[in-house]
């Protein structure tokens, strides 16, 4: 009965393995990039010819424990002959039997080690041609990408402001296309650890499925552990999935800051073009101001001079032109120091707003910066 068990084992397991071929081969579909389904249902039949292998080994391991065994047996009961004539006829029918069973044991081992041979060689070159096929899909996906990306360097190049009519830098698309490029690896990472998960996640509902299925062999507090490890995995499969749609959403808002402050350091650049051309203006019209400011110091002195030597020429002045000379000297004194305190406020506001221009300037730099 465990022979015929063996036989219909070995039946199933070769053609389990025969049926194997359908899993990986798509001629149809040779230029097209592998789908997630795809490399789950490859992943699926690999695991199920590693349990299929595993299960031959482990059987072969019972046959050859059962062979050591009766080749004990045989041992003791050649050992343990007698020559007596009825017991010499059943001990040499207890051997013969022994050794008929020992012979189709030992067959039906090499049976099982020439079916795991040729599983194992089919397994190989089923293995080689994927690994083959796949790599032709990832040069042809890595050819599909660099094209893309030089198609989005040459939009990028090509795109103008439609404010300004200013080009991009290269030096700019060359930073937003390698910042895409992390954002990209991050989100591979993140979705290959997706799949690992998801994988060990389903290699556990297999191996929880088959214990169920031989319920002989599994105890309820296995299987409430289990339970709790599913529980824990879908977990930490919601936290994955949670924190690759964190990550995308950071990728966007990222994309739309970078697009702000873009937009608002080109203002800030506008707007100080122009504090610098009337900052020019003001210097320009501040020079003037001076120079004439100059020019009335120089007369306040040659007119303090004057009125000095006059002062000392004459201590008392009685002549009515003289006096009234002496008025319009003192009311133009007066004007000048009204204008040269004018000038001097004019000069201490015009400071003033180009201090102030020049830190507002420094900040909004500095913030387009940050």
């Amino acid at each position: 009965m465990e022979d015929d068990m063996d036989n219909l084992f070995a039946a199933g397991a070769a053609t389990e393995i025969e049926g194997f071929d359908d899993d990986f081969l798509d001629d149809g579909a040779e230029e097209d990039l592998l789908s997630e389904e795809d490399e789950e249902e490859e992943d699926d039949a690999k695991e199920d010819v590693e349990h299929l292998i595993q299960e031959t080994m482990d059987q072969r391991q019972r046959l050859r424990a059962t062979n050591l065994a009766l080749q004990r047996t045989l041992a003791s009961v050649l050992q343990g002959r007698k020559p007596s004539g009825e017991v010499r006829d059943a001990s040499k029918l207890q051997a013969e039997n022994q050794e008929a069973r020992y012979l189709s044991a030992l067959h039906q081992w090499q049976a099982m080690v020439h079916e795991k041979e040729r599983i194992e060689v089919h397994y190989e070159t089923t293995t080689s041609d994927v690994h083959v096929h796949l790599g032709e899909r990832v040069k042809r996906a890595n050819d599909i990408r660099d094209a893309f990306n030089s198609f989005k360097f040459e939009v990028a190049r090509s795109a103008e402001n439609s404010r300004t009519g200013k080009t991009i830098s290269e030096r700019v698309i060359g930073e937003k296309m390698a910042a895409e490029d992390t954002k990209e690896s991050e989100l591979e990472r993140a979705r290959l650890k997706n799949i690992h998960l998801r994988y060990q996640l389903r290699r556990l509902e297999h191996t929880l499925k088959a214990k169920e299925e031989l319920s002989e062999g599994l105890h309820l507090i296995d299987f409430e552990q289990l339970k709790i490890e599913n529980q824990s995995l879908n977990e930490k499969i919601e936290e994955r999935n949670e924190e690759l749609l964190k990550l995308r959403k950071k990728t966007t808002t990222t994309v739309q800051v970078l697009t702000h402050l873009k937009e608002k350091l080109q203002f800030v650049q506008k707007e100080n073009e122009i504090l610098g051309a009337g900052m020019e203006s003001l210097e320009y019209g501040l020079t003037s101001k001076r120079e004439h400011l100059q020019k009335l110091k120089l007369e306040r002195d040659k007119l303090r001079t004057e009125n000095g030597r006059m002062k000392g020429q004459s201590a008392t002045v009685t002549n009515p032109v003289l006096l009234d000379d002496m008025d319009a000297h003192k009311e133009r004194a007066t004007e000048l120091r009204r204008l040269l305190v004018g000038l001097q406020n004019a000069h201490a506001n015009v400071t003033g707003r180009m201090a102030s221009s020049g830190r507002s300037l420094s900040l909004k730099v500095a913030e387009a910066v940050g």
